[in-house]
């Protein structure tokens, strides 16, 4: 499932909605599982060789590293310039298309900073070198920290192994490949894929062309949703810069961030390290409802970017009924639990599986079922709903705070901003929970 690094799994969130058709009524997306010619630039003096020793007798000549430094410094200045050619420039023809690719998405999706980082030591085959480059990114303005060799750690990164070939005084890189190194942020939806963008004043959403219309559409949807999410945000103290949203087809869902998700899935916010996060909604699927539907998806992946990014809980998979109890509470906003799907998906649940006993539900597995999925949802959303309830939104916002983004135990965070112990709370809320439905 979901968790925020270390340890070494993707910090995925997820919105599920594999509940029955009878709760469509209430305004849920109801979804049962599914079974399982390019321009040629010319080199500019930043991708160019440095002098060699018979120009400078004085001068030792430029390790292959040190020419290797130039060119990547030479290009990633060119990204950050929004200068097209010179980002090409030390770029085979035959790699232009992905070049201008990364280039343009990058652009388009608020790029405010940007480094090149090689790893290690050149792997030299002749005159051929091999180098592993990173280039570290951050959008929107965020506080971006610096390169780390751990891709967990550190702006977040996406890492290739490079082949740089002499031509003539230069290097070109002729080949792109995979690096070997694990990383949960590849690949980006902006590294392989030519998206189309809408961008508006708090949301950037983008999908391959193919998505067009799911783009245009979702954007004022998700510009609502964000008006709501940014007032918990402040709440929280954690205002985001601005929201990513991508559209995937299908093709892209099973690759992008490594794809391979439960078929339960419809959409899912991944933390980038601690600078923000993405939003991924599964376009066959998530862009199928009402708008207010779709409206509560993005929502509820927002509720999740206010509740998580930049937190310092390392270890969140116990908390999962409260992880995603506040986005259901934060995506059905101005709506309360009784008046959404959760009322009716509770109650078939408790009659295949009975009644409620606890509202910490432990976290879901693989093995998990669809009933397993839509009981600890709908109680999450209960549950937060109850703490909202009897104590008030502001306390219930400093036990989720406490717990979830600062790693606190729920009965130490309870007594802290409850005033009492959470065995109470639990058992009140069961009671709460009862009533309701």
């Amino acid at each position: 499932m979901d968790e925020t690094p270390p340890p070494r799994k993707p910090p995925v969130l997820a919105i599920v909605l594999a509940i029955l058709a009878l709760v469509a009524g209430v305004g849920a997306v109801v979804f049962w599982p599914e079974s399982d010619g390019p321009a040629t630039a010319t080199p500019l003096p930043s991708a160019s060789l440095p002098p060699s020793a018979s120009a400078s007798p004085s001068a030792a000549p430029a390790t292959p590293l040190q020419r290797a430094e130039i060119l990547v410094a030479g290009q990633v200045a060119a990204l950050m310039k929004g200068d097209e050619a010179g980002w090409l420039a030390p770029v085979d023809a035959k790699l232009h298309g992905r070049y201008r690719t990364i280039f343009k998405n990058l652009r388009a999706l608020d790029l405010t900073d940007a480094d090149m980082t090689i790893e290690g030591q050149p792997k030299m085959a002749g005159a051929v070198m091999k180098i592993r480059v990173d280039l570290n990114y951050c959008f929107s303005g965020v506080d971006c920290p610096a390169h780390r060799s751990d891709p967990w750690a550190g702006a977040p990164v996406m890492i290739n192994t490079l082949t740089l070939t002499p031509r003539a005084d230069s290097y070109v890189i002729t080949a792109m490949g995979a690096s070997g190194v694990k990383n949960y942020l590849q690949p980006a939806p902006w590294e392989n894929t030519e998206l189309t963008f809408a961008t508006g004043q708090r949301v950037i959403v983008a999908g391959p062309k193919s998505q067009a219309v799911n783009v245009r559409r979702a954007l004022p949807l998700a510009e609502k949703a964000a008006v709501v999410a940014d007032r918990y945000g402040t709440r929280l103290r954690n205002e985001q810069k601005k929201y990513r949203v991508y559209i995937a087809d299908d093709k892209s869902w099973k690759t992008w961030y490594g794809g391979k998700l439960p078929s339960w899935f419809v959409a899912y916010h991944l933390q980038l390290n601690g600078t923000g996060g993405d939003i991924v909604l599964k376009a066959g699927r998530a862009m199928s409802g009402t708008d207010r539907q779709v409206t509560e998806i993005i929502q509820h992946e927002m509720g999740h970017a206010v509740t998580l990014n930049d937190n310092r809980n390392w270890d969140s998979e116990d908390d999962q009924w409260l992880i995603e109890g506040v986005a259901e509470y934060i995506g059905y906003q101005p709506s309360k639990a009784g008046n959404s799907y959760s009322r009716d998906a509770l109650r078939y649940v408790q009659s295949r599986r009975g009644a409620v006993k606890t509202i910490a539900l432990p976290r879901l597995t693989a093995k998990s079922d669809d009933i397993a999925v839509t009981r600890l949802y709908a109680t999450g959303h209960f549950g937060v709903s109850c703490i909202a309830e009897k104590f008030g939104e502001e306390k219930m916002f400093n036990f989720v705070a406490l717990v979830i983004r600062e790693g606190v135990t729920p009965d130490v965070a309870s007594q802290v901003a409850l005033d009492k112990p959470f065995k109470t709370v639990d058992k009140a809320c069961v009671s709460w929970i009862k009533k309701q439905l």
